[in-house]
């Protein structure tokens, strides 16, 4: 639009007389131009859907497109009532891509504000619920507007979409196969029983039902059952031959099967699938899939250590209890790898309470044959490494695994392996280092030296500490003087020991004293290292240390004047 121009369309007006004077003379007089705007939204409404012909239980989705060409916004409201055979899925209406919670198209959906030379597109989703009987679902969409003119006076109008019609298949046929049991095992009979309901309006002639016996099961001649009838002469791998099923009618199928073996997949994998002809022409339906699982021999594995935190050096004894929980026997093998930063105890391989000399738990404990109903315990030690690095091995986590092969009826050997759970001990230790430094390291007889220490717990766990040896023969160490992070503690009477009380872990202890040198000393070296025991408790177990700290010397100088 140029600067020229109006902002609204408008609609030119002008009158004119025709006369005739008194001396016969033809005249025609104009009246002034009137000028009336053309103000209002200009609104289309076109209706779709994403399929013309739709079966029962099917999912329709209508789509709603409303355009503004005019020059004027409008707020709409679309309603859609809908037709008979259909039912609206909740929270299904969509207004450009955004989900409307709780809006229903019968009640209306809020369209918004439609501005000039825009769209909205309102989509909702139905279900076919039932057949009409015209087997035709109409519909169309009615969009309710208002705008406001320039001079303030409020509009309503209302705007019908297209039509849009769905054609409904008459027929419709629903299946349902189902197992009377989800799991098997060889020697078992599974009874299967098909479900075959006629929803549709019309008959379906010459139905036929064809169910595959899986792999792993045969079929047992004469179990078939069709509506409390017998079928002896009846095969469902081949067919079953049903008639003609009436329009609201079902039918049961049930048969027997017998399981001679584990499938590859140790499943009995099974569909259906139901054939008919509806005026001339043949169908086929397939049913859900059933699943059956082929159990093998129930054999489980469970384990226990006696320690859920420890520390390094500490012993763990395992304890796995293999079960035969199944009515076949089990030739077994347990195997348990030594978990990282633990060290076997040699000989501690205990079956069911007797020594296995000379046997490891990583390279398999024969269990031999185990009956049905049988419980065998293993046991067997393992120690923590003291030289563990808990940074890199927080945690102990071991698992045992059986390896065992049973027999078959039809004479086949099957292996098949279990594991047990997972067991995990935590590793917890104080980790105590201890340095010193004197001042100064050259001193004359009778002077003094200052004496620091640095106490560290770089583990994960506190411990109670005290320091010993804290000072060389032929010194005398002034318990006055004596610092524990910069907080002067005397110690009175001195008994040779600072104690630093709990060091948690991450902390570190600074301690300072001051020593003097005899002066009847004769040596003129002094030289030694402090220590530090300390003592942790976990689980209700007491655990004691002792490290050293490194060395020092200090050269002792004859006094001259």
């Amino acid at each position: 639009m140029t600067s020229g121009s109006r902002p609204y369309p408008v609609v030119s007006n002008q009158s004119m007389v025709h006369f005739s004077s008194a001396a016969g003379v033809d005249s025609i007089a104009y009246s002034n131009i009137v000028d009336t705007p053309v103000v209002g939204p200009v609104l289309s409404l076109i209706k779709s859907a994403d399929k013309v012909r739709a079966s029962l239980g099917e999912t329709i989705v209508y789509t709603i497109i409303a355009d503004n060409t005019g020059n004027t916004a409008a707020e709409l409201t679309v309603y859609d009532t809908l037709p008979e055979g259909v039912s609206f899925i909740l929270n299904s209406v969509l207004r450009n891509g955004i989900l409307l919670p709780g809006v229903n198209p019968v009640s209306g959906i809020p369209a918004g504000t439609l501005t000039p030379e825009s769209q909205v597109i309102i989509s909702f989703q139905v279900i076919v619920v039932s057949l009409p009987p015209d087997l035709t679902l109409l519909n169309k969409a009615l969009c309710k507007f208002t705008f406001v003119t320039p001079e303030g006076r409020v509009i309503t109008d209302e705007l019908y979409s297209n039509t849009v019609t769905i054609s409904l298949i008459a027929f419709q046929i629903c299946t349902s196969l189902a197992a009377n049991t989800s799991t098997t095992f060889v020697g078992d009979v599974v009874t299967y029983t098909l479900q075959i309901i006629n929803e549709g309006i019309q008959s379906l002639q010459d139905v036929i039902a064809v169910i595959p016996v899986p792999e792993g099961a045969v079929f047992i001649t004469g179990s078939v059952i069709v509506s409390g009838i017998y079928y002896p002469e009846s095969d469902p791998n081949i067919g079953i031959n049903l008639g003609t099923l009436s329009a609201g009618t079902n039918i049961e199928i049930s048969f027997r099967v017998s399981i001679v073996e584990v499938p590859p997949t140790s499943t009995l994998i099974n569909t259906a699938t139901v054939s008919y002809v509806v005026d001339g022409n043949e169908y086929n339906t397939e049913s859900n899939t059933v699943v059956v699982v082929v159990v093998s021999p129930d054999v489980t594995i469970s384990k226990i250590v006696d320690l859920s935190i420890a520390a390094p050096g500490d012993s763990l004894s395992y304890e796995l209890t293999v079960r035969n929980n199944g009515n076949i026997a089990v030739d077994a093998i347990l195997i348990d790898v030594i978990p990282s930063g633990t060290l076997f105890v040699w000989d501690s391989v205990l079956v069911n309470g007797v020594v296995m000399k000379g046997v490891l738990p990583d390279s398999g404990i024969t269990l031999s044959t185990l009956s049905p109903g049988t419980v065998t315990v293993v046991q067997f030690k393992v120690t923590i490494a003291m030289a563990i690095n808990i940074y890199e091995i927080s945690e102990i986590q071991n698992q045992g695994s059986l390896q065992y092969t049973f027999l078959l009826p039809d004479g086949r050997t099957v292996r098949q392996l279990s594991r047990s759970n997972v067991v995990t001990t935590y590793i917890f230790t104080p980790l105590i280092s201890l340095e010193i430094c004197v001042d100064p390291t050259c001193i004359e007889l009778g002077g003094r030296v200052k004496f620091k220490l640095l106490l560290s717990n770089t583990g994960n766990w506190p411990a109670e500490v005290s320091l010993i040896q804290l000072y060389p023969e032929g010194t005398t160490l002034d318990s006055n003087t004596i610092t524990i992070d910069g907080i002067s503690s005397p110690q009175n009477p001195f008994n040779g020991t600072i104690p630093l009380n709990t060091v948690n872990a991450g902390i570190t202890v600074r301690i300072t004293y001051i020593i003097t040198v005899n002066e009847y000393l004769l040596s003129h070296f002094l030289k030694g290292f402090s220590s530090a025991i300390y003592q942790f408790i976990l689980d209700e177990r007491t655990y004691v240390g002792k490290v050293q700290s490194n060395s020092y010397t200090i050269t002792v100088e004859e006094f001259s004047e």
